[in-house]
């Protein structure tokens, strides 16, 4: 039996062993927690040295990425000047591009989104700005405040006159010329008074191209004219039967013949077309109006196709049918929107037909349908909403009306479901004009392939807040223009699609800003062109 002093030397042992344990394992946690720390340390120095290393990078990079910008800034613009044939030294391509870009951010200014934030804005104020919550005994209370309501009103009513008054005033000014100086435009242009003066919107919502737009597409011009026309149609190879309107002027011998092609799904029972038409019949000009194939509501088609965007066949007829029955006058060729492509196509691609006119007017054309059509994709400036709007209002309503006799060669289920103008033509246009792909369709129809060819004088006019023509669109007539001394481009800050609305505070005159100064240009243009033929009839005389 252990005695009492071998069991306390034995436990005595145990507890020395353990307590070295202890320590032993002490020592070796502080030397993992010193090994820990020097590895922490020497990790977040090596990413502090990273970061430092990648922030001194992307500076560098920032500014070698300014240097390069500001580089092919320099060689982009003496390209463009070299290829403008514009000499820096006068500053006239510095002008024009100074010009443009603040037309540009003025339209942006202008643009209805903007407004409709800064009303949205202030109707959050307004309507958080009466009521207050407060904590009491632990629960939330709402106060009603009448003092902040009236500051809140009071404010919401001076911003938006502030607001309004700005668009009023700001929405007036000149439009602005693309042109490459010659004797020829100089003395054109003396004639264009329209051209020089401030555009002047209908002061309460004519600065906003979403309302010129919507209201040219639902409720028309201001007035009706009532106009005395005959009506006569003729047929094509493929059964199809194109009707067209002749508008004669009161003088018994009209100073020149207008063939008109409207827009998309128009015909001249639009108003836009009836007050141009007025416009030049008061002028002294006959008046030939195009009616787009199946776009008449009273005449039934007879072939299983509707107008093309960029088909030219009806107006080619016409434009022979024209001339064969008006020899001896003059012509001009003008075209709106959807006409306006066609107008451009059909002169540029036989260059020979341009001998039958002595000038041609486009009007708020796109020029590329591939590129209008992807910005008509996309939401910006709500181009998506009205891509929609045209495909319904415009293209599947023409398809329905004429049902019977499209039945059975388009699937009816899939232009009901078409919700955009791509989807329709895939299922439709296509298929009707025999095409193997959209992009090869539109490559054919765009006018931009063929405008280059026209040289006889022409005018382009287009609106910078139209919200169906994509802004980018515009450097295609204003390239053209600063090279063919025929070409006149005029842009305007407000008009939207065809609007154009002119005089009044709220309701509009009914002849626009577009009627008058297109028959101001087709004037100049007949007026050379007859110093021209009598200058040719003299210099033939004098060669015999």
């Amino acid at each position: 039996m252990e005695s009492v002093e071998d069991i306390w030397a034995r436990s005595s042992d145990i507890l020395r062993a353990q307590q070295e344990s202890l320590w032993a394992c002490k020592d070796g946690l502080i030397a993992q927690q010193e090994d820990f720390w020097a590895r922490s340390s020497e990790s977040l120095r090596a990413r502090r040295d990273d970061l430092l290393k990648m922030t001194s990078l992307s500076r560098d990079d920032l500014y070698k990425s300014q240097e390069t910008f500001r580089l092919r800034s320099s060689e982009l613009f003496a390209s463009i000047t070299e290829s403008l044939s514009l000499e820096q030294t006068d500053g006239s391509l510095s002008s024009v591009l100074y010009e443009r870009q603040r037309l540009l951010s003025d339209a942006l200014r202008l643009d209805l989104t903007s407004g409709l934030k800064i009303f949205i804005l202030f109707s959050l104020l307004y309507l958080g700005g009466y009521r207050s919550y407060t904590l009491s005994s632990g629960y939330l209370t709402e106060q009603y405040s009448s003092e902040a309501a009236d500051i809140s009103l009071l404010f919401l009513m001076i911003s938006v006159a502030a607001y309004l008054a700005h668009q009023v005033s700001s929405a007036a000014a000149k439009p602005v010329l693309f042109y490459k100086e010659s004797e020829w435009m100089d003395r054109l242009l003396e004639q264009c008074p329209s051209l020089f003066a401030p555009y002047k919107p209908t002061k309460l919502w004519g600065w906003s191209g979403h309302i010129q737009t919507a209201i040219l597409g639902k409720m028309g011009r201001s007035v009706n004219p009532l106009l005395p026309l005959v009506r006569r149609s003729f047929k094509l190879e493929d059964g199809a039967t194109v009707y067209y309107d002749t508008f004669d002027p009161l003088f018994e011998n009209p100073i020149a013949t207008v063939i008109v092609a409207p827009g998309i799904n128009n015909t001249s029972e639009k108003l836009y077309i009836k007050t141009f038409v007025r416009s030049c019949l008061a002028a002294g000009y006959r008046v030939v109006v195009l009616n787009h194939l199946g776009s008449l509501h009273d005449a039934p088609v007879t072939s299983p196709r509707i107008f093309g965007y960029g088909h030219t066949g009806e107006l080619a007829r016409l434009a022979e049918i024209v001339h064969e029955k008006y020899p001896s006058s003059l012509k001009i060729l003008v075209g709106f929107s959807m006409g306006g492509n066609i107008v451009t196509k059909y002169l540029g691609e036989e260059p020979e037909r341009q001998k039958m006119f002595v000038g041609a007017v486009s009007v708020c054309q796109g020029y590329d349908i591939i590129k209008n059509g992807e910005y008509m994709l996309r939401w910006n400036r709500l181009a998506r909403l009205y891509n929609w709007a045209i495909t319904n209002d415009a293209l599947k309503s023409t398809m329905k009306r004429h049902a019977k006799t499209m039945r059975g060669i388009y699937d009816q289920r899939k232009v009901a479901a078409s919700t955009c103008i791509q989807d329709f033509d895939a299922c439709v246009m296509r298929k009707m004009y025999k095409f193997k792909t959209l992009d090869d369709m539109y490559k054919e129809w765009s006018s931009s392939r063929y405008i280059e060819k026209v040289s006889i004088p022409l005018m382009t006019l287009n609106a910078l807040d139209d919200p169906v023509i994509s802004p980018v669109c515009n450097d295609i007539p204003i390239r053209l223009s600063c090279k063919n001394a025929k070409v006149l481009h005029v842009q305007t800050q407000c008009g939207g699609h065809l609007g154009f609305y002119t005089g009044g505070w709220i309701i509009p005159k009914g002849l626009s800003w577009m009627d008058t100064s297109i028959v101001e240009y087709m004037n100049a243009v007949l007026a050379l062109a007859k110093i021209q033929l009598t200058l040719d009839a003299a210099h033939s005389v004098t060669q015999l």
